[in-house]
């Protein structure tokens, strides 16, 4: 059995490109690597395969995965750090007042209250965004395990190792050609027709419709938009100064504007 690591930094797309590959492979997404915690990315379970496809959020250095083995290829995620961090910011909960998210998770239905109405006032969209830039450019364990290494530390050992990176705005743009780089990194071959059905099948609008009459919301809510650029339009002009100051070399290194 062949393993299928698709990893990126939280917030990446990488649920989203997991799915892809395991489409385009015709293998299960078998779960998070590593871990046997509920995945929102498992799919495909009645898939019969040589492959197992998994989801991963890992540093190079922790993820047990030498790069040049044959049983397990990786394949790297990368997205825009500043829609990232827009993305993360509605994701992530900041308990600005941690003292006042204990008490209300005592008291019946406190939870729930909390969550709904009291944290939006607490911890304001700006003040989310503050922290998740800060996470992205630096590393913030307060936030999450995930990030607490920054953005450029986690994608660069990949690079270095040699580890295919694939722009997740390329597989918005251009799905056809980053489909059939991937097949090729895999040593797959599938025809024009094949890999035309699986991005069809793996689109945010019909992933998003079928999970929807499926009931299941939770799920749907998790993909939100599908877009980049969102940075653009929603990041505080201080916030993208400090992205353009502190990654101006990555963000061209990558093909981002500053």
């Amino acid at each position: 059995m062949k393993n299928i690591v698709v990893v990126g930094y939280p917030k990446s797309g990488c649920t989203w490109a997991t799915r892809l590959v395991a489409e385009l492979v015709g293998c299960p997404v078998s779960g998070f690597w590593q871990s046997d915690k509920k995945e929102i990315a498992i799919e495909g379970e009645e898939r019969v395969s040589d492959f197992r496809c998994y989801k991963s959020h890992h540093q190079l250095a922790e993820l047990g995965v030498p790069p040049d083995d044959p049983a397990n290829r990786l394949i790297y995620i990368l997205r825009d750090p500043r829609d990232v961090a827009i993305s993360a910011a509605n994701y992530f909960q900041f308990d600005r007042f941690p003292e006042v998210a204990a008490l209300f998770r005592r008291v019946r239905r406190g939870e729930k209250f909390y969550r709904h109405t009291l944290y939006p006032l607490l911890a304001g969209e700006d003040y989310r965004l503050q922290r998740m830039t800060e996470a992205v450019l630096h590393g913030s364990a307060g936030v999450h395990n995930w990030v607490r290494v920054s953005w450029r530390n986690h994608w660069r050992p990949y690079e270095a190792a040699g580890v295919p990176i694939v722009r997740y705005e390329d597989l918005l743009a251009a799905p056809e050609e980053q489909a059939a780089r991937i097949l090729r990194h895999l040593g797959l071959g599938r025809s024009n027709e094949e890999i035309a059905s699986a991005i069809d099948n793996q689109s945010f609008e019909r992933k998003k419709q079928t999970l929807l009459e499926r009931g299941e919301t939770g799920r749907a809510k998790f993909l939100r938009v599908g877009k980049s650029g969102q940075w653009q339009e929603k990041l505080p002009v201080p916030l993208q100064a400090r992205f353009g100051d502190e990654l101006s070399d990555d963000l061209a290194r990558w093909g981002y504007s500053a």
